[in-house]
């Protein structure tokens, strides 16, 4: 009985959140080695720039350091009540957190570098996940292991996948065409064998061409079909030479509901110039009435 009753308190909870809310407004972020260049106590340059940022939802990469519990704290510091990590121990583990309850989570590690989460919020179906770094074939085959679990459940028809793909978009194509790109993925290649960057002497973009084919929109492109980067932020480009600007970071919608997009940007300021090599992606997302 007190189950049916904490069920039913819980659908209220969601119900009256959701008609609240109008649109919702999602922030994902590579906070780069659990928030390594934060030294204050709770992390607390990170959290003040979440709380100015003042986002709905927020998918994290690389929570490096935190358990289920600290993330749950930390996260209330920038008034989010509701966090979920996907695993405690890993040095590069993905989270969510949100203001309004996290649902249906499922958890997959099993054949992935870095895993992904599912979960329900504000009646939204959301995807934070990590491809590997280190080789185009292992992000493959993590990419169709994503789609094919998208796949398995024809019953969500609306979609949220974001995070770190580690991976190049052919969209973005001409911005790579001077060999900068080329030339620093086959050094990558010469420095760590028998790891794979490029597929005969040429940039992969499968991984991101294999997610627009199954029927989903870049949310950044909508808005900005010019070239934008994500890495590097102005404190991690190199010292000597020029940066070699890609972008690696990404949020996809399903095409379907590609109109609900109002808005999609990285996120440049001073805070994130100087706190992680990856720029944030936001969108705002309008909700169905």
């Amino acid at each position: 009985m007190r189950k049916i009753q904490f069920t039913l308190l819980l659908m209220c909870i969601m119900f009256a959140s959701q008609a609240q809310m109008k649109e919702l407004k999602i922030i994902s972020y590579n906070i780069y080695v659990g928030m390594k260049t934060d030294t204050t106590a709770n992390k607390h340059v990170f959290s003040e720039w979440f709380r100015k940022q003042d986002a709905d939802v927020v998918g994290l990469q690389e929570v490096t350091g935190f358990t289920q519990s600290s993330l749950e704290e930390w996260a209330r510091s920038y008034g989010h009540r509701y966090a979920v990590l996907l695993i405690e121990g890993e040095k590069y583990p993905v989270a969510f957190t949100s203001k309004y309850p996290i649902t249906g989570v499922q958890k997959v590690t099993d054949n992935m570098d870095r895993g992904f989460i599912q979960a329900t919020i504000g009646g939204q179906t959301f995807i934070v996940l990590h491809l590997s770094p280190f080789d185009y074939r292992t992000r493959r085959t993590e990419v169709d292991l994503l789609l094919a679990h998208v796949k398995n459940q024809p019953q969500i028809t609306d979609w949220v996948l974001m995070g770190d793909f580690n991976s190049f978009s052919s969209v973005d194509s001409l911005a790579y065409r001077d060999g900068r790109l080329k030339e620093n993925l086959r050094k990558y290649e010469a420095k760590y064998p028998p790891y794979k960057k490029l597929i005969d002497n040429k940039i992969d973009y499968q991984v991101i061409d294999e997610v627009l084919a199954a029927g989903f929109s870049d949310a950044l492109k909508i808005h900005h079909p010019e070239f934008v980067k994500t890495v590097h932020p102005r404190r991690f480009e190199p010292k000597q030479g020029r940066d070699v600007p890609t972008r690696i970071d990404y949020i996809f919608v399903s095409k379907r509901f590609s109109s609900r997009v109002t808005k999609a940007e990285v996120i440049v300021d001073q805070f994130t110039d100087n706190h992680s090599d990856h720029y944030p992606m936001m969108m705002k997302l309008k909700l169905k009435r």
